[in-house]
């Protein structure tokens, strides 16, 4: 039979339970605006009834309650809206850093403006243009050699840039790996503490959003996989070997590689342990490495090749030219570009004879604009037509075997493609960027819908439980009342 003070138990289970639920709907609103916490609720479940049933028990009506407990305090958590959030993660910071790298690309070139390549090569066939008409003036001489010379600084402005961004992407690469290690560090450190208290039967629901909060950083630099075990512990994987095994971290190493075409010391990521590669793909690191190694390297190689395609075909027509003083093409200035070291476009000059001129045998000062073979006759006075055939450039080639036929593309066609193949790579970036961003958007919010403390909720929940508590007390009051009456009153008759 139930006991005289099972009234009161009952009466203690509930105020405990609504106390409780105080609790945690206080804990709630104090982290509101915490971006990374899950609102908890208590899960209130009937304690065992009495009596149990056994041998040579009589059945009555039913069982006597005895009243409720927390059976559990939950987090509101979607593990496969954590999963998505994490693989939008790592696709959206990808774009966004391709998108910033071929955004500063675009403005290194500058199309259209007047400091850009395009503009400078305009420049020189409208300087070639006029040389064609008046070739035996110095000052228009002058002026192609000018238009020429800022043309080169341009052509290894935009190249030196483009340079430097490599190189500063490749210098930062091996702080993100650090922040990625360090990241792996503090998940091993929760891992250990959350399978502490998951050994107790409890749920370590704070340290499991602060695991959680780490986890989303991490998907920003790098894609990875996450497994949960029966512990609730995680191991994470980089492109299928391990970053964080429960309790232990394996670190990223870099490697670095001389480069001898790209100039510079490329810095690879490896494992620490064994000097594997990592394979990463996706995240701001796996961007990284796409826009060193892929893109940049594309747009750089097509530079160096556009240039030296310029440089070959203007030096092959002017050499066959002759300057003022008769020269022709096996002496003095023959090629008009020079290229120094490996076919770089940082490497382009204007002939520096053309520039500084020289001193004859006699003493003489000869300006190096004198020596542009502009004639295609010696000793013919006033002949421009190699300056016409260089500035005919702007529109195409001579046809080898017909010259009065012009082939297409033309050089400044071609580096047109080349700016046109930036720009279609920037928008495609730019466009998957907001893709992206409006997915991670949605998941945010289906994510906030799930784990997100509404005020308004927890605020109602305050007044039922706060009510519940009322009346828990009022009862324990009753019953107080009743024992007393029990105790105090009962068989005093006849005293």
């Amino acid at each position: 039979m139930r006991t005289t003070f099972s009234g009161i138990y009952i009466a203690l289970r509930a105020l405990q339970a609504q106390q409780t639920s105080l609790d945690i709907t206080g804990h709630n609103v104090a982290n509101a605006n915490n971006p990374h916490y899950s609102r908890q609720v208590a899960l209130h479940s009937a304690t065992r009834p009495f009596p149990t049933p056994m041998m040579g028990y009589t059945p009555s009506n039913g069982q006597v309650g005895t009243g409720v407990e927390i059976s559990q305090i939950v987090r509101m958590r979607d593990s496969f809206v954590d999963l998505r959030l994490r693989q939008q993660l790592q696709s959206r910071n990808y774009w966004a850093t391709l998108e910033e790298g071929l955004r500063q690309v675009e403005l290194f070139f500058n199309e259209p403006s007047e400091n850009s390549i395009h503009y400078a090569l305009d420049q020189l066939w409208d300087s070639l243009q006029d040389l064609s008409r008046d070739p035996e003036l110095l000052a228009v001489r002058e002026v192609v050699v000018q238009r020429a010379q800022v043309l080169v600084e341009a052509i290894r402005g935009t190249r030196g840039q483009l340079q430097r961004l490599r190189e500063n992407l490749n210098d930062n690469i091996p702080v993100k790996v650090n922040e990625v290690n360090i990241l792996g560090q503090r998940l091993a450190a929760l891992n250990v503490e959350i399978g502490k208290v998951s050994a107790t039967g409890s749920m370590p629901n704070d340290l499991l959003d602060q695991r959680d909060a780490l986890l989303e950083e991490l998907s920003k630099l790098v894609d990875i996989e996450v497994i949960q075990d029966h512990a609730n512990m995680v191991s994470v994987t980089i492109g299928g070997a391990s970053l964080v095994h429960r309790g232990t971290a394996y670190a990223l190493g870099i490697s670095e590689v001389p480069d001898s075409d790209a100039d510079y010391t490329r810095h690879d990521i490896i494992w620490a342990a064994t000097g594997s590669p990592a394979q990463v793909q996706y995240g701001e690191i796996g961007g990284m490495l796409d826009l060193r190694d892929r893109e940049l390297d594309q747009i750089i190689d097509s530079l160096d090749a556009w240039t030296q395609q310029f440089v070959d075909v203007f030096n092959k027509i002017h050499g066959m030219g002759y300057d003022l003083f008769d020269n022709n093409a096996d002496e003095t200035v023959g090629d008009f570009f020079v290229v120094v070291g490996n076919k770089s476009a940082a490497n382009i000059s204007v002939n520096p004879l053309l520039l500084e001129g020289f001193t004859d045998t006699d003493g003489e000062f000869v300006p190096g604009a004198s020596l542009i073979r502009a004639s295609d006759k010696e000793g013919v006075a006033g002949n421009g037509a190699i300056a016409l055939w260089l500035a005919q450039l702007r529109f195409g080639t001579r046809h080898p075997d017909n010259p009065d036929v012009i082939e297409k593309p033309s050089l400044g066609d071609q580096y047109t493609a080349l700016i046109s193949s930036v720009g279609v790579k920037a928008q495609e970036a730019i466009r998957m960027t907001e893709n992206q961003v409006v997915l991670e958007n949605h998941l945010q919010n289906l994510k906030e819908s799930i784990s997100g403390v509404s005020l308004d909720e927890e605020m109602a929940n305050m007044i039922r439980f706060q009510h519940a508590y009322n009346a828990a007390a009022r009862m324990m009051t009753a019953v107080d009342e009743t024992l007393d009456t029990i105790i105090n009153r009962l068989g005093i008759v006849g005293r």
